[in-house]
C-alpha cells in the first residue's frame, strides 16, 4: 500500500527567491504583516498534524512544490531553510527525523514558471503578459510531471507527503493505488 499526505501550502515571501521584493510591492505594509501571521500559523498547523501522525521517519518520503530533480535537494532545502523559511525549516526538521528529500519537480518546466512569474511580478512593457491559458497550460504540466515523480518513486509501504501550493491539482492524476489523504480538508476544483 501506497499512501500520500497532501498538505496545501501558502509561501512565505522567503520562499520567493529573487522575486521576494517584486511580490512584496503588491501588498500594503498591513497586507504584508498581515501574511506574515497567516504563514506562520499554517505551518505550525501543518507541522502539529504531522506530529499527530507518529510516522516512522525512515519510510517517509517528502515532495516539495518547486523543488526540482537536481541532485542538491538537501543543499537547496539548507539554503532556504537558512533564510528563515517555515515551509523549508519544516522539511529540514523531517529530514533531521530520518525522512528522505525527493526531488519532486522538472527543473526546465521550474525555469518556465519563473519566467512566468517574472512576467507577472517584474513586467515588460515591450512583452505581452502571459496569458491565463498559457500559465493554466504550464500549472497543469507541473502537476502531471509530480503526480507522475510521485509513481514512480514512492513504493509499497512508504509514505509520502506532499507539500504543493492551492492552485496544484494532482488528486486526479495519481495512480488509484496510492491513497490520497488531506489532512486540511479536501481542496475543491477551481470554479466549485
Amino acid at each position: 500500500m501506497r499512501v500520500l499526505i497532501r498538505f496545501p501550502i501558502i509561501h512565505g515571501n522567503e520562499d520567493m527567491g529573487k522575486l521576494d521584493k517584486a511580490v512584496s510591492k503588491t501588498r500594503t505594509d498591513e497586507d504584508s504583516l498581515k501574511h506574515q501571521a497567516v504563514v506562520k500559523y499554517f505551518w505550525t498547523t501543518i507541522e502539529n498534524a504531522i506530529n499527530g501522525f507518529g510516522l516512522d521517519f525512515s519510510k517517509v518520503k517528502i515532495y516539495q512544490d518547486s523543488l526540482p530533480i537536481c541532485g542538491k535537494e538537501s543543499a537547496i532545502v539548507d539554503g532556504t531553510a537558512n533564510t528563515g523559511s517555515p515551509n523549508y525549516l519544516l522539511l529540514q526538521a523531517l529530514r533531521n527525523k530520518g525522512a528522505t528529500i525527493m526531488g519532486t519537480e522538472s527543473p526546465e518546466l521550474l525555469l518556465e514558471e519563473y519566467s512566468l512569474m517574472k512576467r507577472i511580478y517584474q513586467p515588460n512593457p515591450s512583452q505581452a503578459p502571459p496569458s491565463q491559458e498559457f500559465a493554466q497550460s504550464l500549472l497543469d504540466q507541473r502537476d502531471e510531471f509530480i503526480a507522475h515523480r510521485i509513481d514512480k518513486t514512492l513504493f509499497d509501504g512508504e509514505m509520502g507527503l506532499l507539500f504543493l501550493g492551492l492552485n496544484h491539482r494532482i488528486e486526479g492524476r495519481l495512480p488509484t493505488d496510492i491513497t490520497l489523504i488531506q489532512p486540511l480538508g479536501e481542496l475543491k476544483p477551481k470554479g466549485n
